[in-house]
């Protein structure tokens, strides 16, 4: 009668086993799920300007005879912009 006790008990402890292995996988998956949305967002936001040029984006484009930029120079589409219109 025993023997056949142990038989089940090691099918129970798989059984558990494979349990806890199936949330600890779920958790991860939940966790670089939801990691892996909100850098999309982010990426998508922010890769929004990168097949403009400096006019479509508003800015005004610094090359050899614009030097001076009051605001910030940031590059759009391979273009060095001013943030703020030099006048």
């Amino acid at each position: 009668m025993l023997s056949k006790k142990q038989g089940i008990s090691g099918i129970v402890t798989t059984i558990i086993i494979i349990g806890i292995a199936l949330v600890a996988v779920g958790v991860v998956w939940y966790i670089l799920n939801t990691v892996i949305e909100e850098q999309k967002e982010t990426v998508e936001s922010s890769s929004g300007e990168l097949f403009k040029t400096c006019d479509e984006a508003g800015y005004s484009e610094m090359n050899d005879s614009v030097t001076i930029c009051d605001g910030a120079i940031k590059y759009i589409g391979g273009q060095k912009c001013c943030t703020e219109p030099t006048a």
